[in-house]
């Protein structure tokens, strides 16, 4: 379903969460964004404020606004005045997570909402059934690997999702051996394990295929990268120009190493779960 508030267009999905350990604070921010991803917001409705702020770190990770509240009650009012793309229920104060569920799909706008339900496998007094029964679509278990919660939050949210995680990040890049510096413009800003977005001010044609060498983790890794998107100057105004590049050639070695490091960069500052 499409939910449209304060000129922004959400895809309503709720997700709950038994058992993660992480902690949450209430979080207002503003919703002037143009671009679709950054208007996206995740509410996250925790109990147990020492465990809530490792899961809106991780979150926000994933490139998403997050805002969390303790009680169906600070839900029901935020919800009155935007819904989230995503509603995350761990624990309640007021009431079971199930419960939950069933009063916020009595919401206004939330009657054709996804469901997801993430648990934890200790709980044995957890009806998984009536969960789905009460809306969810899915059930996972913790503890959770970072890209399960990522692919889940996709598919669950974003018409387009993405299978891979990227991260933000700055690389010194060798493009046919040449060094590619930032007083160029040209440095890769994003990066997966599938590929990177590379600035620059001259983008090469689609389907271009380029050798690209960069450091990860102190190993240089050596690809083939093809271009599957560009972005031109004066032609999109929320994206820098540059180009998507999707490796077609890399080793399981490097790929993995590419995996290591955005596992490290996601989970930075984030104290580990028990």
């Amino acid at each position: 379903m499409r939910y449209n508030v304060l000129d922004c267009t959400y895809a309503i999905t709720l997700v709950c969460i038994v058992g993660f350990t992480g902690a949450l604070s209430m979080v207002i921010t503003s919703v002037n964004s143009s671009n679709a991803s950054q208007r996206k917001f995740l509410l996250v409705v925790d109990g147990d404020k020492s465990s809530s702020s490792k899961l809106k770190a991780l979150l926000k990770q994933f490139r998403y606004k997050v805002w969390a509240v303790n009680t169906a009650a600070e839900a029901a009012e935020l919800c009155d005045i935007i819904m989230p793309a995503l509603v995350i229920v761990r624990q309640v104060e007021d009431m079971t997570p199930i419960d939950f569920i069933r009063a916020f799909k009595r919401q206004d706008g939330a009657a054709r909402s996804s469901v997801l339900v993430v648990r934890s496998g200790k709980e044995d007094a957890f009806d998984e059934r009536a969960c789905l029964a009460a809306g969810a679509v899915t059930c996972l278990k913790l503890p959770l690997h970072v890209e399960t919660l990522y692919r889940t939050i996709q598919v669950a949210i974003e018409p387009v999702p993405r299978m891979n995680l990227r991260i933000n990040t700055v690389l010194s890049v060798l493009i046919n051996d040449k060094t590619v510096t930032s007083s160029k413009g040209k440095f890769a800003t994003a990066l997966s394990e599938n590929g990177l977005y590379l600035l620059t001010q001259d983008p090469l044609p689609l389907n271009a295929k380029i050798p690209l060498t960069f450091e990860v983790r102190g190993k240089a890794i050596s690809v083939d990268a093809k271009v599957i998107y560009a972005h031109r100057q004066g032609n999109q105004p929320n994206f820098k120009p540059g180009m998507g590049l999707q490796f077609v050639r890399i080793s399981d070695q490097d790929q993995e190493q590419i995996r290591l490091f955005i596992r490290e960069e996601v989970r930075k500052g984030i104290p580990a779960s028990p």
